[in-house]
């Protein structure tokens, strides 16, 4: 057996030749690929390697030597330490033409495919209408606050620092969402240091506050839903927690849930409806929909009405059209003035409550949702054209190659919020007799790596 080879593990400087995987920057040296988070493209970093995965040294950046040539200021002061935005350094375009050229690297090859170019609103910044915030009793710090000798130890809201489960990032604003739900934040943390109630260790598995979701719509309205651990005082944490919820600005709706598990995610079950409703009102081009606490919406509202209208585009018109993975059937209903029926197939039987609830207040009659597998319910529906929209890692292997020899339609437009999970699953469709023939970006997600792909196969 041969000796592993070595990577340094003292600084190097990198050249930053363009995105890879999540945003990261990707240079060579010495023959070897590296990735650094928080690199943009044309820069020069110093970086210190730490680990080798596949192949590839993953570095951390320790300091810019030289800026990519139209490099901006960063709006946010927590860049470089929260794990959300990687690309601040960069301005909007350029994002977008980086991001682009990596998802064409992915869905290599690409002859004999029409390329549709990026699509996307001029919003940098104040977009997201979610956003998930973390109580920790620790914070993770900067070289700079460690040195002026900061407490890690304490009461803070914030997000996750990259790679850090039981830290958060203490940020008083977040710069992706609009200035009225960083009024709640700013409103919560200052709640939360007089509180009778400690924020949640995750390695010890104690304390109360866990987590904080917000929603907005682009009607005004606004949710607030708070998680925590089950109380030892349940009228003491009732009452602790409507005194928050009467203090907060501007709010429809103001929810407990109550999580009993130990893994460090927002879900649990609600306890109380603590001020309005457990819903809001969203806009949709001319839909209005009913989001709940639980309803997968697309993040950026009006970046979703240009990704619907690109599926629109991709998808023509005709007598039906199968949604699949429909959801809260926000891109059926969407596209019901193109199709005599739309017939919409998801799994999650409240998220199909809710399409139905959605069809009937926007006078939909010719829009129906089953509830079930796709592989399942569809067989024999025929249709002009199927629509698919799977979660973030793809098509189960099993209902892909369901899909792959699926012949009621003649297009098949794949919604990927992942590009790698379209490169994979064309292989499998391709194989059936799908063949991918146009391809759109859009981006969703400004100052991250994310992009959206629209895929459109035909037989």
């Amino acid at each position: 057996m041969g000796r592993r080879r070595r990577f340094p593990s003292e600084p190097i400087d990198l050249e930053v030749s363009h995105l890879g995987p999540k945003g990261c920057g990707v240079g060579e040296h010495e023959g070897r690929s590296f990735m650094v988070r928080g690199a943009p493209p044309g820069s020069l970093v110093r970086v210190r390697p730490f680990k080798r995965k596949k192949g590839v040294v993953h570095a951390r950046r320790l300091e810019i030597l030289r800026e990519p040539p139209d490099a901006v200021v960063p709006r946010c002061e927590k860049f470089g330490l929260c794990g959300g935005c990687t690309l601040q350094e960069l301005p909007l375009e350029s994002q977008r033409a980086a991001r682009v050229e990596h998802v064409r690297s992915i869905l290599e090859p690409l002859d004999g495919v029409r390329w549709q170019g990026v699509r996307g609103t001029d919003a940098a910044y104040g977009y997201r209408n979610k956003v998930e915030l973390t109580f920790g009793a620790s914070r993770f710090l900067s070289e700079v606050d460690h040195a002026a000798g900061k407490a890690i130890d304490g009461r803070f809201l914030g997000f996750h620092a990259p790679g850090r489960f039981d830290r958060v990032v203490e940020a008083s604003r977040c710069e992706l969402v609009t200035d009225g739900l960083n009024k709640i934040i700013a409103c919560v943390q200052s709640f939360l240091m007089e509180s009778a109630f400690e924020p949640w260790n995750p390695r010890q598995h104690t304390g109360f506050w866990r987590h904080m979701v917000l929603r907005e719509s682009t009607l005004g309205e606004r949710l607030v839903v708070f998680y925590t651990a089950p109380p030892e005082d349940e009228l003491g944490a009732q009452a602790e927690l409507q005194a928050l919820a009467d203090l907060l600005p501007d709010v429809s709706g103001v929810c407990w849930y109550v999580n009993d598990r130990v893994a460090d995610a927002a879900i649990g079950s609600c306890r109380a409806v603590l001020r309005g409703r457990a819903w809001i009102e969203e806009g949709l081009g001319s839909l209005r929909l009913r989001l709940g606490v639980e309803s997968f919406f697309q993040t950026n509202t009006p970046g979703a009405e240009v990704l619907y209208e690109v599926v629109g585009e991709a998808v023509g018109r005709g007598e039906r059209l199968l949604d699949l993975y429909s959801g809260i059937g926000s891109i059926g209903l969407f596209l019901a003035d193109r199709f005599k029926e739309i017939v919409g197939v998801e799994i999650v039987e409240p998220a199909v409550e809710d399409a139905r609830e959605n069809a009937q207040r926007n006078g939909i009659g010719h829009a129906r949702f089953i509830a079930g597998p796709v592989e399942e319910i569809a067989e024999g529906l025929v249709a002009d054209a199927l629509v698919v929209d799977p979660p973030r890692a793809g098509l189960h292997p099993k209902a892909a190659r369901w899909l792959a020899g699926l012949e009621v339609a003649s297009t098949l437009v794949y919604v990927a919020c992942n590009p790698a999970s379209l490169a994979r699953d064309r292989e499998i469709l391709e194989a059936g007799g799908w063949k991918l023939e146009d391809v759109w970006c859009v981006d969703l997600f400004p100052q991250t790596g994310h992009m959206e792909a629209v895929g459109r196969f035909v037989r």
